[in-house]
């Protein structure tokens, strides 16, 4: 898991993968006031961006979730957001499973769960490893705006991409 802004990316930005710093790119470019909610391809399918809008809602009526494709950059646009973090899916009990079609897997309960605390203009970037359980209340229910951009891991070990940025 990475937690950044974008205050700090650019100074940054040398640590992070090329494929991450693309995803972060398309956000600094992209105008997402003239967007409505959806999906905007990036890299066709491969790489892709969901806008998404909603009320964060009690930590307790979120489940924590992972993915096994893609990996997350999570960029909050508008409100505030926590989001439980865990280390460790394969030691974490199965609540429901949608990897095949939908690459996501919700969890019942969380192990050492930590809480990151995101307001606009902060991202955090989350791998297979990490559960994050997203959208949940900081102090009280805030509406959010934000980008996901999800990321085909086969992008992190493509040497045409790696080799030519």
């Amino acid at each position: 898991m990475i937690v950044c802004c974008l205050r700090d990316w650019e100074r940054e930005k040398l640590a992070f993968h090329p494929i991450i710093n693309k995803g972060i790119e398309y956000i600094t470019q992209t105008d997402f006031s003239t967007l409505t909610p959806g999906k905007f391809d990036i890299i066709p399918g491969k790489m892709f961006c969901l806008l998404q809008e909603m009320n964060t809602v009690p930590a307790h009526e979120m489940r924590a979730e992972s993915h096994f494709k893609f990996a997350d950059i999570q960029f909050l646009l508008q409100g505030k957001e926590t989001i439980g973090v865990a280390r460790g899916a394969a030691e974490h009990e199965v609540a429901e499973d949608r990897a095949e079609k939908h690459d996501i897997v919700f969890y019942q309960e969380t192990n050492n769960e930590s809480r990151i605390h995101l307001e606009p203009g902060m991202f955090a970037v989350f791998f297979p490893q990490d559960l994050h359980r997203p959208c949940c209340n900081s102090q009280n229910e805030s509406f959010i705006r934000k980008a996901v951009i999800k990321i085909h891991l086969s992008l992190f070990s493509d040497d045409l991409f790696v080799n030519n940025q």
